[in-house]
């Protein structure tokens, strides 16, 4: 078994990508699709502020194609503000909005706030969050951003719900961090696909080139993925900006790294 690759960024709509990746005039509505013609995933980052309202839902399936995927980010209005507690009805009114992405749709990410710690406290509110709120049905992430919660009470727990643990590197988790963890899916994978992403640690004055050498842990991310490529179905990765100065460069160099065919450098519009 070889795992789908879906390869994509965090967002699409950048005003510095036009030039290096749209074309000169691309107006913002036009982004999306000419995006998803060179990329078969996106992770929308919009639906943390606040859960998207249907028209801009049916808006966005309408302009991909039918093999694309949206992987979204539980509102923060859940993890952060209500970290958890009480938070039932609103996670699922999010679920049900986005189901309307049908068969567009990807996983759902659930990131925990950096100050989340593994409190009893908090151990009994995400736990209880997790046995009784996640759907069947749908694909679940979890990204904690405190590495003390890395345990095997945690992996058991991720196991029982049948969420796998996302993979990160960013500036509350090291590469050192990510490979111990996927070392773990590896060996006893709890789902059926991996979650990627590259976050990394500093920001660029424009996201219009590669601006930084990464390649040390872009090497260590392929000794990563090769064994999760060998046991699970797919996996989904996802490159900001602020990894590298350029998210488009940070996907496509980690393809060429696993053997995969490049993406185009540069998102064509479509003729009329």
């Amino acid at each position: 078994m070889t795992a789908r690759l879906w390869f994509g960024v965090s967002s699409w709509n950048f005003k510095d990508w036009i030039g290096p990746f749209y074309a000169p005039g691309t107006k913002p509505p036009d982004m999306l699709a000419d995006y998803a013609r060179v990329f078969p995933t996106v992770e929308v980052d919009s639906s943390f502020y606040g859960i998207p309202r249907q028209t801009t839902i049916e808006k966005w399936r309408q302009r991909v194609g039918s093999s694309f995927r949206f992987s979204v980010k539980t509102p923060s209005a859940v993890t952060h503000e209500r970290r958890f507690v009480g938070a039932g009805k609103l996670f699922s009114i999010f679920l049900e909005r986005v189901k309307l992405f049908g068969d567009k749709l990807g996983p759902v990410l659930i990131q925990c706030p950096p100050d989340f710690a593994p409190t009893a406290e908090n151990r009994l509110a995400l736990f209880e969050f997790l046995e009784t709120e996640l759907p069947a049905g749908v694909r679940v992430a979890l990204e904690l951003r405190d590495t003390r919660w890395y345990d095997d009470e945690l992996f058991s727990q991720s196991k029982r719900v049948g969420c796998t643990l996302a993979l990160t590197e960013g500036g509350h988790a090291d590469v050192a961090h990510a490979a111990r963890i996927a070392g773990r899916l590896a060996s006893d994978a709890p789902a059926d696909f991996a979650y990627v992403r590259w976050l990394g640690t500093q920001t660029f004055e424009r996201y219009d080139r590669v601006q930084a050498d990464r390649s040390a842990s872009l090497d260590a991310w392929e000794r990563m993925l090769r064994p999760l490529q060998d046991r699970l179905d797919d996996i989904f990765a996802y490159a900001s900006n602020d990894y590298q100065g350029y998210a488009p460069g940070t996907a496509r160099a980690m393809l060429a790294r696993l053997g995969q065919p490049l993406p185009a450098e540069t998102a064509q519009p479509r003729l009329l």
